[in-house]
């Protein structure tokens, strides 16, 4: 990339020293680009995405974006195919905005079909009418041992498929079959076991195969673990499409601003500028949704000077989004108040391997059995997209990942509904390096922890999504 930028006041704009990384470029984006298709297509989320038209316009759109890199960009091997293919970049660039934006519309419209029990997306195991049968059926709803709590055999769960699979299943379609003999032990006192599919193993439930904190403790199941179970798959499902997104826009706005803007997207930074100014513009939205003076965002930087390499517009739109959340769990938690709203603290420490933020609140805390949904792409504040919304290819949307102007747009955000979001957040922080903690205590506040890695070679996230299938 120095190099690019060394050679971009040439006499041909630094496209000779392009064709080094562009020949990379074509290669690698219809791979990633291949993979999303691949990834909406086979859908590993128990809900059927592909019944949401927004989705189905995504997926419609990337196809498209596949079309035009692989069918009817030729390779950059000369200044003419070479201008051809950046010309490609700059429209994949703008279509990025409207997938993101068709992306947060559909995962809206996802969340009020899961919640009014569309029957075209949530698959019959998960109405609220078969859990409640479940809990009155079943005499014991889980047996506890020492390292899983395994589900009772009448509910749906996840299971290895011969195919190597994980699916979710209806006990109404398994036939009786005897006890296995290594879940004689376990599973005798339930009298059914599934014999269908064959290769099911006691020891593959979803507790064991989610891997997530939520599914091995039983406390934190909300109704029903074959719900909590779906949760979770659906989450990392949106957790690696918003990845592999993150990494294919870097790839090109990167290129394309080295070659229009003659900067890199990752710059040297002054971290504790990005925060103040960040708390300034939620500090205003704030103001202006509830009409009132907004709570003050205390600024601790012991080590005012710092500097890193980061993202800068990243960096905003994550500061930003904890800032505003901070904002409104205190004015509601106080809301008979109208000033005197208690101080909100935005700490920044840096240390050789980490640039870290903390923003502590006093906005009443989450329960324990509601943290799990604050990572949901599910939960949201705002109902379905209007259908008389402008579709996103004819209004120019704000986006973090989206415009590299993001920062001079955001203070129009409303107050909630809009914007990233807690698990876009902790994508964007995991995926350079760093990451997001949340530590709540019920009555009091809500402390956010933000860590941004210090080093320079940082790997992407594993992105195989022959994990997920």
């Amino acid at each position: 990339m120095l190099h690019l930028l060394k050679q971009r006041n040439s006499s041909d704009g630094g496209l000779s020293a392009f064709r080094l990384t562009a020949g990379f470029l074509h290669r690698e984006l219809p791979v990633r680009i291949g993979q999303t298709v691949i990834g909406l297509k086979e859908n590993p989320s128990p809900y059927d995405i592909r019944q949401v038209p927004q989705f189905k316009a995504l997926m419609d759109n990337y196809t498209d974006d596949l079309s035009l890199l692989a069918d009817r960009t030729p390779a950059p091997s000369t200044p003419a195919t070479t201008e051809q293919f950046v010309d490609t970049l700059r429209r994949l660039k703008s279509r990025s905005k409207a997938n993101m934006r068709l992306l947060a519309q559909g995962l809206r419209e996802l969340s009020w079909a899961i919640n009014s029990q569309d029957t075209r997306i949530v698959p019959s195991f998960l109405r609220p009418n078969t859990v409640r049968q479940r809990a009155q059926t079943c005499g014991g709803p889980h047996y506890y041992s020492s390292t899983l709590a395994y589900p009772d055999l009448s509910a749906p769960m996840a299971y290895l498929a011969p195919s190597g699979k994980m699916e979710m299943t209806d006990p109404a379609q398994w036939t009786q079959g005897s006890v296995q003999p290594d879940g004689e032990a376990k599973y005798q006192s339930f009298g059914a076991v599934p014999s269908v599919p064959q290769q099911w193993a006691p020891n593959k439930v979803c507790s064991e195969f989610c891997d997530e904190a939520s599914c091995r403790n039983p406390r934190l199941w909300i109704n029903d673990g074959t719900q909590q179970c779906a949760e979770n798959q659906t989450r990392r499902f949106f957790d690696w499409l918003y990845s592999m997104n993150l990494g294919t826009q870097l790839l090109i706005e990167d290129h394309v601003a080295i070659l229009d803007y003659g900067h890199n997207l990752v710059q040297i930074i002054q971290p504790l500028d990005i925060a103040t100014r960040a708390a300034h513009d939620a500090s205003q939205i704030c103001e202006r949704h509830y009409g009132f003076p907004a709570p003050v965002v205390k600024i601790i930087a012991p080590k005012s000077g710092v500097t890193t390499t980061y993202v800068p517009h990243h960096l905003y739109s994550m500061l930003f989004q904890l800032v505003k959340n901070a904002l409104r769990a205190t004015v509601e938690h106080h809301k008979n108040r109208r000033s005197a709203f208690p101080v909100i603290k935005l700490v920044m420490s840096s240390g050789d391997e980490d640039v870290s933020f903390k923003v502590s609140d006093e906005g009443g805390g989450i329960p324990l059995s509601q943290v799990d949904a604050i990572w949901s792409y599910l939960e949201t504040t705002k109902g379905p997209a209007d259908a008389s919304e402008p579709l996103p290819s004819t209004i120019e949307k704000r986006n973090a990942l989206g415009s590299i102007t993001f920062m001079q747009r955001a203070i129009d955000l409303p107050l909630f509904g809009e914007g990233d979001g807690l698990p876009m957040v902790r994508q964007i922080a995991r995926y350079f390096g760093g990451d997001l903690d949340l530590v709540s205590m019920e009555g009091v506040g809500t402390d956010a922890y933000l860590h941004l890695s210090r080093s320079r070679n940082a790997m992407e996230p594993g992105l195989n999504l022959h994990t997920l299938l």
